[in-house]
C-alpha cells in the first residue's frame, strides 16, 4: 500500500518551478551570498573568531 502525499506540501512540479525561479534571480553584482541569513551568520563567525585571537594573544602576552 502506498503512502499518501499530504496535501500541504508542494508537488513536484512546484518545487521544480521554485527552483527554476531561485536559480534564475540574479543576486547583486560582486556579492558572494545568496542569501542575507548566509552573509549575517558568515560576519558573526568571522568577529567572534578575530576576538578570540585578539583575546587570546593578549592574555597570551600577559601571561608570558
Amino acid at each position: 500500500m502506498a503512502l499518501k502525499r499530504p496535501s500541504f506540501l508542494p508537488s513536484l512540479e512546484q518545487l521544480e518551478q521554485q527552483a527554476q525561479d531561485v536559480s534564475s534571480r540574479r543576486s547583486r553584482p560582486g556579492s558572494m551570498f545568496d542569501h542575507p541569513t548566509a552573509k549575517a551568520v558568515f560576519v558573526a563567525v568571522l568577529v567572534v573568531t578575530v576576538l578570540a585571537h585578539l583575546i587570546g594573544g593578549i592574555v597570551f602576552l600577559v601571561l608570558n
